[in-house]
């Protein structure tokens, strides 16, 4: 376990200070990118971006989660099943761009936005060969390299991006700069891993193609269902309401993936340690279920709930007040967050126990119910309707999660784990109502020091959590640390 321990602790520290680099770069820049362009050309720009990330999965066919897990579990695969993603993802590159491209033109979609579509899907080409890679630095866990090309990534878009922004090349120009910006990525991780990590293979071989497909198949359609349970709203709202209200909504929606971070983090850092560890320790297993569990959903309530009051200063604090439209569906979108968190680390565990055709089949049934709804919905209701659906989707998801992982789950402790976080939040969120008037950073860092102190008080957490949290956010390993995670 100490082993486990260790690993688990520096990739939590790598991941999570990429993954916060990357957000407050994303999420600095994306201000500014929507005061550039105005919620309209936003709105195109978003509508983009999630309409060929719809299609993006015919590219992969859940090659790329395969290979990881695979290679994960047995380090002898890594060449072979690298060379074979790569040279299979690039062919299948090609119909997914034309099928990408040729939708939206038949669809009546305005030329500008088709022109957008093809250029951007045009990438796929380029993430054929950096996902492989992005992934091999995960599988070899050295999520310290992985991280820092991320942030490099981020970087060079966001001055690229300003660079087109401030010469007025509006939304094509935003598409140009993140496809170069994806290139240095690419040539950083192959050369890391050439001269640092064993070097590259090429083991091509294509008689073989035909079983990772159908091995992989199963993350193909959770892949597909994933991003067409989060992206097809967006489409809808473009197609029924225009490219304001899409904007609008995708201003709240992105506030919402940018709270992902330590979620995202914590469950990148956990999974090749946890299938390795599920192989050699099954035993173990429950205990750092529960502790993660209970990690996850303590940290996103109290924003959830937080968010829900000051929703409106929040929106007119980093935008302007012109951005008001997008306040309801923030207030409502939050509550996505502690689903969302709870969502990917649930998935993971059912996929490490080799299940992730039941994955599938609980993703493809949210999915069905948020295309329905949505379907159903958003031609009379708009973002009000899009902001409800999702967070009903994530909902159906969580309840199949639960019930799939009854009996790996039957340890936790709900009190500690729910109940506790759900009261201490309560209170933090009267104390932020009743401080609305007040500056927003001053009531957000009151508040937070609140719901703190009521996790205490509730005896919520114990030192030997304390100390385990410590250790995942530093590389040290003290040993009390490492009981706390054993006991």
């Amino acid at each position: 376990m100490s082993a486990f321990s260790r690993i688990v602790a520096k990739n939590s520290f790598f991941s999570l200070l990429g993954q916060v680099g990357i957000k407050a770069l994303s999420f600095v820049f994306s201000v500014f990118v929507v005061r550039r362009l105005g919620g309209e050309s936003y709105g195109q720009y978003m509508t983009v971006l999630a309409y060929v990330n719809i299609f993006a999965i015919f590219s992969d066919l859940g090659l790329a989660p395969y290979a990881l897990r695979e290679i994960a579990k047995d380090k002898s695969k890594t060449f072979n099943l690298f060379s074979n993603v790569v040279a299979l993802r690039l062919l299948l590159s090609i119909p997914a761009v034309a099928l990408a491209t040729g939708s939206a033109w038949f669809s009546g979609r305005d030329p500008a936005l088709v022109w957008g579509i093809f250029v951007y899907s045009c990438g796929l080409f380029i993430y054929a060969v950096q996902g492989p890679l992005d992934a091999l630095l995960i599988a070899k866990e050295r999520l310290d390299y992985s991280s820092l090309f991320s942030v490099i990534n981020q970087l060079v878009f966001v001055m690229l991006g300003t660079l087109v922004l401030v010469q007025g090349y509006g939304v094509l120009g935003l598409i140009g700069a993140s496809l170069m910006a994806v290139l240095v990525p690419t040539v950083l991780s192959a050369g890391t891993i050439r001269r640092r990590l064993g070097g590259l293979q090429v083991q091509v071989t294509p008689r073989d193609w035909g079983y990772l497909l159908k091995r992989a198949l199963p993350f193909g359609v959770i892949g597909f269902t994933l991003g067409l349970s989060y992206k097809v709203d967006t489409v809808l709202l473009q197609y029924f309401w225009g490219d304001a209200e899409t904007g609008w909504y995708n201003i709240a929606y992105n506030l919402i993936f940018m709270l992902t971070t330590i979620s995202h983090a914590v469950n990148v850092s956990l999974y090749p340690s946890m299938v390795r560890q599920h192989a050699t320790a099954p035993d173990q297993m429950g205990q750092i279920y529960s502790r993660a569990l209970k990690y996850l959903f303590a940290l996103s309530v109290p924003v959830a709930v937080g968010t829900t009051v000051l929703a409106d200063q929040i929106i007119v604090f980093l935008y302007t007040p012109a951005a008001s439209p997008a306040i309801l569906p923030l207030r409502i979108l939050i509550w996505v967050l502690p689903l969302m968190f709870l969502t990917e680390l649930l998935g993971n565990i059912v996929v490490i126990h080799n299940q992730e055709r039941r994955v599938a089949r609980a993703i493809g049934i949210s999915t069905g119910v948020n295309v329905v709804l949505n379907l159903i919905l958003i031609p009379s209701l708009g973002l009000r309707a899009a902001a409800v659906v999702t967070v009903i989707t994530e909902a159906v998801l969580v309840v199949q999660y639960l019930w799939l992982l009854r009996r790996e789950l039957r340890a936790v402790d709900r009190l500690n784990t729910f109940v506790k976080p759900v009261l201490s939040a309560a209170l933090m969120g009267l104390c932020a109502w009743l401080l609305r008037g007040w500056p927003l950073l001053v009531v957000v860092a009151l508040a937070g020091g609140l719901y703190l102190a009521g996790l205490v008080v509730l005896k919520a957490v114990d030192q030997k959590e304390v100390l385990f949290v410590r250790q995942l956010l530093t590389r040290r390993t003290p040993a009390a640390a490492e009981e706390g995670i054993s006991q």
